[in-house]
């Protein structure tokens, strides 16, 4: 097990301000593990174990908790008496029958600092903006970033990280190839049950199911709804655009997959056609697809959007002239451009990397990411091997 620090350092910078702390993100990508290690900095910082609750209602001992009623009656109670600080962690909060009324609760009473985890869908069922608003800061979980995953496994190489991706629960494994698929396909497939197919009553599955490999073969890839609609049809079956539409949405919301899309720089606006979806881990590409290895550059262009969002940026696919830029990443009043290319071997292939990044017109940071270990840095465009890029600071 290791310390993910810089969500620590996240969390922490929300210790004791009016904010419900939302931990959300994909299942299993270590949401739970978070709170027992920020519990363990409290008590690290003189805070006595008192004051502290933190119930997992995946666990049996708090199954007798199904609604806000019990939950609040429980929380009060323990509460009850104590003075100063008091610190509520609730972990895997969907299991509660309207938990946002108890939380809220508590919330209106000034007593505690209130942190939460659960499946994003879960948490949005409760439509957090209603129930919330003002109230809550949202911390998002992403699976293992290629450095975290170096620590879990010091002799691994980054072919490893290609193919195994960063869901922490497949580390037990250690690298052992079937065990470690079947285990990230179970885990898939349930979250897709319950957070798609019986949340939202499919009807037909049979279309999700290969909706969810048209885009997991296709990742980094730039398609629209119709053009996925017309595939189907293609293969004879029947698919409209909306339906398309609507999954795509499904799959978005559960943190399954992500939505991007493409910002035209020098028009500076949003195109509302042919966005790009990336998979939350690409692991789950391995496992549901196959050959990750083989597919190396849509996998790398998958890792470095992940990457940009770990470190809080907002992503876009840029769009000037003819050429496309992978990403555009805001963060902030900061700003900075990326191409992603598995090889720059030929002068033809760096011409292509770098010419759309010639093109803007602007002085922010512009990078181009490979697996080379030779500099290719031009005219101001950086080059930077994409391993020593994961494993910056």
């Amino acid at each position: 097990m290791i310390r993910r620090e810089s969500y620590l350092r996240k969390i922490h910078a929300y210790q004791d301000k009016p904010f419900i702390k939302i931990l959300t993100g994909l299942r299993r990508v270590g949401k739970s593990v978070l709170l027992d290690q920020y519990v363990d900095e409290l008590i690290n910082q003189g805070i006595h174990s008192e004051q502290i609750l933190k119930l997992n209602f995946e666990l049996p001992i708090n199954f007798g908790i199904t609604n806000y009623v019990d939950l609040t009656k429980y929380v009060l109670d323990w509460s009850d008496n104590k003075t100063g600080s008091l610190y509520l962690f609730l972990d895997e909060i969907g299991r509660i029958s309207e938990w946002e009324k108890a939380v809220n609760g508590f919330h209106s009473m000034s007593k505690f600092d209130i942190y939460i985890t659960g499946s994003n869908a879960d948490l949005l069922s409760s439509d957090l903006s209603t129930y919330l608003a003002g109230r809550y800061i949202e911390l998002l979980v992403h699976p293992l970033s290629y450095k975290e995953f170096v620590q879990f496994h010091p002799k691994s190489t980054f072919l490893d990280y290609v193919t195994f991706g960063g869901i922490p629960s497949i580390s037990l494994f250690q690298l052992d190839y079937e065990p470690s698929m079947n285990a990230l396909r179970d885990s898939f497939r349930s979250a897709v049950f319950q957070d798609v197919i019986s949340r939202h009553s499919i009807r037909n599955p049979i279309i999700l199911e290969k909706l969810i490999h048209y885009l997991f073969a296709n990742t980094a890839k730039t398609f629209s709804a119709l053009s996925i609609s017309n595939y189907f049809k293609s293969q004879r079956i029947s698919a409209s655009v909306d339906t398309i539409l609507n999954y795509l949405k499904l799959l978005s919301v559960a943190f399954l997959i992500y939505k991007v899309m493409r910002h035209d720089i020098v028009g500076k606006n949003i195109l509302k056609t042919e966005e790009k979806y990336f998979i939350a881990d690409h692991g789950l590409r391995e496992a549901i697809v196959g050959n990750n290895g083989s597919s190396i550059e849509l996998v790398l262009e998958n890792i470095v959007y992940v990457e940009l969002l770990r470190r809080g940026y907002q992503v876009y696919i840029g769009k000037v002239n003819q050429f496309e830029i992978d990403f555009v990443a805001i963060r902030g009043s900061e700003k900075a451009y990326y191409q992603v290319s598995y090889l720059l071997e030929t002068t033809t292939t760096r011409e292509r990397e770098f010419k759309g990044l010639e093109l803007v017109q602007d002085n922010y940071a512009k990078f181009v990411l490979s697996m080379d270990k030779v500099n290719f840095s031009q005219n101001g465009i950086i080059h930077k091997n994409v391993i020593d890029f994961l494993l910056e600071d």
